[in-house]
């Protein structure tokens, strides 16, 4: 299921789901784990029940992943997009669950532990870390049972789209034509008509301008508007308020210290050089030479990069560097961890022989081990201490600001004072406000047009603007859009009338220009009024970056035949007019295909394919279960 979530997801959801974390699809098993008697259900899939908790649980999990990932505020409609997908997700993984079932398909517990032990969000330098997993799998409200089980479900449903997968096969001849079409390059003679030529021709009259007024008034109206008064309530607002003492630091890190210790660590860098395993007398003799040089350099107090200039100079390539940032024992070897972990910062080692390598090793920054105190953490240990007494802070402060608010409706003051927090008032904004600041949030904006807060006047519920980060609101004022009167919008009215005439003149010349061209007249000999510019590009392809993108896809377009000229227009958005002719059409030749060119367009007609076989899989499957949704309890 993991890789069909790969092939089917598009834009930042396949970004989210793929790129983030994987461990967000083991939310979106079927609820067996977590159905309870007397649960509300959002979804049946055949006898399967899919419940609000899951449905919740996964949406809030999508819903934080995008907003880590994008560090912004979702928007409506990414919201509604997300809700629609992660009820899709659920059912689809329902149902591949039921068929993983009934086909008897069976995951190793060595397979789910070598893949959970493969996510990158476990791991740390040195590999798997238990205690990242346990901490991770936690937070999505999980227990490592729980999660494992869901993993299978998922290396099931893997396994079940691979089966699927390694049915599809390309032909030579479907991949040789995809690669000469990829290929093919075209001769294009263009020349554009710009707007900007002609537009000072244009002229309008009263009449024209009194009758496109009255034709597209509403293109002339004031925009809607209010203007709120509102309450903020942010954690992190809240955490910049804290003011904690030395104690309280140091007894929180004491009691959180397993989060902070690590193994001892140290960042390293190394000077060496190899040695072949053939190597005689004379080059172990020539590569000892030259790390003794490079120690007395270094002795000397010569910054390790600086030696390697030195030494790359003249032909003298023998000599390496290298860096490493913080590794543990075991990375580097015998022979320098003892060395590594026995020196002190900066300590510059000797000569260190190791298995077919002479090495100059100096320590860098230490951490972790006998070097895990406070001291070395603080800065993390005051942020995490702030957030989380700011958590707290925030939930019993949220809890105050809603029931004030709601209890008393006509006003926002007691609630304020309740919290400690003002009461703010916004200037007037529209629908589509693009200011930083929680007044440029989609929820609050949609919130404070809402017409029953509008009409009412009383205090909206809490919105939510982001991961414990609430606002309630109230309408102040509010102006209705109106239709600005003529004498206002007068040359703004001209503007566009002349804009869409001038538009329509090109559109006319350009596919006169094409008459005449297909009536054999030369492109210098065509009788407009305008002199025009032609512009010609040999062997284009279809991503050369001379042409504008909708010229050149307007020419791949055209097929010339039985060797005529293929001519057309194009009307941009902006007005201008393209007249786009493709003189002669080359398809790629194989010989000059490198074959790893190859191998890739056939690994991606593959994939192609295969997500293919996989949607009609999953469809022609939907379309024989029983799939009911409770839109009413969502």
């Amino acid at each position: 299921m993991l890789g069909s979530i790969r092939d089917k997801a598009s834009g930042w959801i396949a970004g989210i789901i793929v790129g983030a974390l994987i461990i967000s699809f083991a939310l979106w098993g079927v609820n067996s784990y977590f159905g309870q008697g007397g649960q509300v259900n959002v979804a049946m899939v055949n006898d399967t029940e899919i419940d609000l908790q899951t449905y919740q649980r996964a949406l809030v999990n999508l819903r934080r992943q995008m907003q880590q990932i994008f560090g912004e505020e979702i928007s409506l409609d990414e919201e509604e997009l997300i809700r629609q997908q992660t009820l899709q997700r659920l059912i689809d993984t329902s149902l591949v669950n039921q068929i993983v079932a009934e086909q008897r398909l069976r995951i190793s517990d060595q397979q789910v532990a070598n893949t959970i032990q493969s996510l990158e969000i476990f791991q740390d330098e040195s590999g798997f870390d238990m205690m990242a997993y346990e901490l991770g799998v936690a937070n999505l409200g999980l227990t490592p049972k729980m999660f494992e089980l869901e993993m299978r479900k998922d290396l099931l449903a893997e396994q079940l789209q691979s089966g699927i997968a390694e049915t599809v096969f390309v032909t030579e001849a479907e991949l040789n034509q995809i690669l000469k079409l990829d290929n093919q390059t075209r001769d294009i003679t263009y020349a554009l008509l710009s707007v900007s030529n002609y537009i000072d021709d244009i002229e309008v009259s009263d009449e024209q301008v009194n009758s496109y007024y009255e034709t597209n008034k509403n293109n002339y109206k004031t925009p809607e508007m209010v203007k709120i008064a509102y309450i903020d309530l942010d954690v992190n607002k809240i955490a910049e308020s804290i003011k904690p003492i030395e104690d309280e630091l140091r007894a929180y890190y004491q009691s959180n210290k397993d989060t902070y210790d690590v193994d001892e660590q140290r960042s390293v860098t190394k000077l060496f050089v190899k040695i072949d395993e053939e190597a005689g007398e004379e080059q172990i003799a020539n590569a000892k030479t030259v790390i003794e040089n490079a120690l007395a350099m270094a002795n000397d107090g010569i910054e390790f990069e600086k030696i390697i200039e030195e030494f790359t100079e003249e032909g003298k390539g023998a000599l390496q560097f290298s860096e490493h940032a913080f590794v543990v024992r075991g990375i580097m070897g015998d022979e320098i961890d003892e060395f590594l972990f026995s020196a002190e910062e900066n300590e510059i080692s000797g000569m260190i022989e190791s298995k077919d390598t002479f090495n100059i090793i100096k320590v860098g920054e230490i951490r972790g081990g006998p070097k895990n105190i406070y001291e070395k953490v603080a800065e993390q240990v005051v942020n995490d201490y702030k957030l989380n007494q700011a958590q707290l802070k925030y939930f019993e402060l949220s809890d105050q600001l809603t029931t004030l608010a709601y209890e008393y409706p006509d006003s926002l003051e007691l609630a304020a004072e309740a919290i400690d927090s003002p009461v703010q008032e916004s200037d007037y904004f529209a629908r589509d406000n693009d200011d930083e600041g929680i007044i440029g949030n989609d929820r609050l904006i949609a919130s404070s047009f809402n017409e029953e807060l509008i009409s009412s006047g009383i205090n909206s519920d809490a919105i939510e603007l982001g991961e414990n980060h609430i606002a309630v609101i109230r309408v102040l004022e509010h102006k209705p859009s109106e239709i600005k009167p003529l004498e206002y919008v007068k040359a703004e009215v001209i503007a566009d009338i002349k804009q869409q005439l001038t538009a329509d003149k090109l559109e006319s010349i350009g596919k006169e220009i094409i008459s005449q061209l297909k009536d054999g007249v030369a492109p210098e000999a065509l009788e407009i009024d305008k002199e025009i510019k032609w512009e010609s590009e040999s062997a284009a392809k279809r991503d050369s970056v001379n042409i504008s993108r909708s010229i050149l896809r307007k020419a791949f377009q055209l097929t010339p035949s039985n060797g005529q000229v293929a001519i057309d227009g194009y009307r941009f958005g902006s007005g201008d007019y393209a007249v786009v002719m493709v003189t002669a059409v080359e398809d790629g030749n194989l010989d000059n295909i490198e074959e790893g060119d190859s191998k890739k367009v056939e690994n991606e007609l593959k994939r192609l394919k295969s997500s293919a076989e996989w949607r009609e899989f999953l469809t022609n499957s939907k379309d024989k279960a029983k799939v009911m949704i409770f839109e009413e309890n969502i």
